[in-house]
């Protein structure tokens, strides 16, 4: 644990490979706020599970050690797993009052991972949730990096980095996902407050710490109306960029029109306590009316025809590769399928996909391969064959996210040309009239 690892380097990289192909873009920002030769603490908001540790993983460049709920500890084969990958467990509550002692071991364990100049990671909320919203951190960071500190007269020079997560879509593959890393936190400051009242300064850096990841998450300010300034986030984020003067082929500029409209309806309606049964009656009436038509909630656009046209020609010459990669995949996929079903916790969804495509990737297709070279006895059919299945896989599953948006996208063209597109309009307007006194 607190040496640099060259096995965990090199399986890293495959396990990358894979990753990074799980998803249609990954974005990071701040990696400058990222010290070199310096003790870490990457302090994370918790959104997806497994998913948010291989995030931070892949794009801080670290070797970091990341502290997780003990309860994924108890199968010895994940134990095996989890230790390989760098991971220490951490007791909470509902593990038991005898199991919570543990963590004083876990914790100096910590301590010597940072007096070795390395990175640890953790999630102060200490669970992950299905909300775009930071919930109230445990002590786990203070505590560690209090303990550091005072074990080397605050001269350990420790650097608590803030990091925001963001998933375009938590539970899907071929989303995109955004790593927005703050800038960092010293506790040298702290050194009085620490010595005169412990809790106090544990206190006071938990507060600066929440302070720190909000700005590097959407964090929605209204539980109550959650599901209103979410679908606003989207339907707005069209107009958002184009009033920011942003792109929309940059993760990085959705995720600040995203941020620029909740925090408009957040000052809005939570701060000048405006009414917001109008905004939401108007949006639940369109959204009713686009979920009816079989379209999306946003502020959709015209498409041409020569944009259907050219996109039905390419979904046509890519059809036989489809076939070929859906064909050697059905089974894999219909077995995720009935696997979900059994979940109830939709934030491990993103996980299972990614392990059973990892499982798929370096187990299966190679087994598949094997059984090829044993039939026609020659290797470079069989490397090819292997070769294939990687690329045609993946094919098919980007192939069947765009023919689902393409399909919306007619249907959108199909609705323009109907008599309902007076309604669409009108109800758009609704909302568009309310969005206008909100933004000022």
């Amino acid at each position: 644990m607190t040496k640099w690892s060259l096995g965990f380097y090199l399986f890293g990289k495959i396990v990358g490979i894979v990753f990074r192909s799980f998803y249609n873009k990954i974005e990071s920002d701040g990696k400058k706020n990222i010290p070199n030769k310096k003790p870490i603490i990457f302090a994370a908001n918790h959104q997806n599970a497994l998913m948010d540790p291989l995030g931070v993983l892949f794009t801080s460049n670290k070797q970091s050690v990341f502290l997780t709920r003990a309860d994924l500890f108890q199968n010895p084969i994940l134990l095996k797993i989890f230790t390989f990958f760098k991971m220490l467990p951490v007791y909470r509550m509902r593990d038991g009052k005898d199991a919570l002692k543990n963590n004083e071991r876990i914790f100096n364990t910590s301590v010597e991972i940072l007096e070795a100049n390395l990175s640890i990671a953790l999630f102060p909320e200490a669970t992950h949730t299905d909300k775009r919203h930071l919930r109230p951190t445990k002590k786990a960071v203070p505590k560690i990096a209090f303990q550091a500190e005072a074990n080397n007269d605050f001269k350990l020079d420790l650097q608590i980095v803030p990091v925001g997560i963001y998933y375009e879509n938590y539970t899907e593959s071929n989303s995109d996902l955004f790593i927005n890393y703050g800038e960092p936190i010293t506790i040298t400051g702290y050194k009085e407050e620490y010595e005169n009242n412990e809790q106090k300064a544990y206190l006071l850096l938990k507060t600066r710490i929440e302070d720190a990841i909000r700005p590097l998450i959407i964090d929605e300010p209204d539980m109550d109306h959650y599901e209103l300034y979410e679908g606003i986030r989207i339907y707005y984020r069209a107009k958002m960029l184009n009033k920011l003067g942003l792109t929309a082929n940059k993760i990085k500029n959705k995720f600040k029109a995203d941020k620029t409209t909740v925090e408009s309806l957040r000052v809005y309606f939570v701060e000048e306590k405006n009414d917001i049964s109008k905004l939401d009656t108007a949006y639940s009436e369109f959204n009713a009316f686009c979920n009816k038509k079989e379209i999306r909630a946003i502020d959709n656009k015209d498409v041409s025809f020569i944009s259907i046209i050219s996109r039905m020609f390419l979904f046509l010459i890519g059809f036989p590769i489809f076939i070929f990669g859906f064909i050697n995949n059905i089974i894999y996929y219909k077995f995720i399928i009935n696997l979900l079903k059994k979940v109830k916790d939709q934030q491990l969804y993103s996980s299972i996909k990614f392990a059973i495509s990892l499982a798929i990737s370096f187990v299966i297709y190679p087994i598949q391969a094997a059984i090829l070279w044993a039939i026609v006895g020659d290797w470079r059919w069989a490397l090819a064959y292997l070769i294939s299945l990687q690329l045609t896989a993946l094919f098919a599953n980007k192939y069947r996210y765009s023919f689902k948006k393409f399909k919306i996208d007619y249907t959108y063209r199909k609705l323009c040309n109907s008599t309902d597109i007076d309604e669409y309009l009108a109800k758009k307007e609704s909302i568009d009239k309310i969005m206008d006194e909100v933004m000022g």
